[in-house]
């Protein structure tokens, strides 16, 4: 998944397939397996089918769903966080490139290194310019805690006060890369010098 789009599609597709395995386990039990038709044939020559039961369905459709919104809230987040960094080395590198002073190349270089590896929630700072901006980046960081939260093993004791679901993400973190789209890199045309 390389977009908020396709992790957005994973989710509706997972949460589309359970509910419908759900309601297929509640006739399981009633489909006319005793009699000698093609299909039932089919259905019992079937690896994979052949041998389940309408409890083991149910139960496998509830294990999913039961996880389903905070491994969404984790995937969604993940791709952003991938999303945010590559479009920021993109927009920045024009700018660092025309860097002259050891200096500054070297800050440069450095910023690069954050933008690749370092504290996201450091990179999300530089965005809060305004009321509404700082407003958004913190409901950002509401995600970003939710998302540790469920990636280190949702322990009871580390639990974030704002509960994130996959819509509510799905939505501030698209608010927040059209925000970021509107910075344009510098342009990337040479000053003009005079002799």
């Amino acid at each position: 998944m390389r977009t908020l789009d396709d992790a957005w599609r994973w989710y509706q597709a997972v949460a589309e397939g359970m509910k419908r395995l759900t309601h297929l386990a509640k006739f399981w039990g009633e489909f006319p397996w005793e009699q000698s038709d093609e299909w039932v044939a089919r259905v019992k020559q079937n690896n994979v089918l052949r041998h389940v039961e309408a409890v083991q369905m149910s139960a496998e459709a509830k294990v999913v769903s039961d996880e389903h919104d905070d491994l969404a809230v984790l995937v969604l987040f993940s791709v952003f966080e991938a999303v945010v960094r590559d479009r920021l080395r993109s927009q920045l590198e024009p700018e660092i490139s025309r860097l002259k002073h050891p200096s500054l190349v070297r800050a440069g270089k450095e910023v690069e290194e954050t933008i690749a590896h370092g504290s996201f929630g450091k990179l999300l700072q530089a965005f809060k310019l305004n009321e509404q901006e700082k407003n958004l980046v913190e409901q950002v960081n509401q995600i970003r805690a939710w998302r540790n939260w469920v990636a280190h093993g949702r322990r009871a004791e580390m639990r974030p006060a704002t509960e994130v679901r996959p819509r509510d993400a799905y939505e501030r973190l698209n608010e927040f890369l059209q925000l970021i789209q509107n910075f344009t890199p510098a342009d990337s045309t040479p000053p003009v010098t005079q002799p």
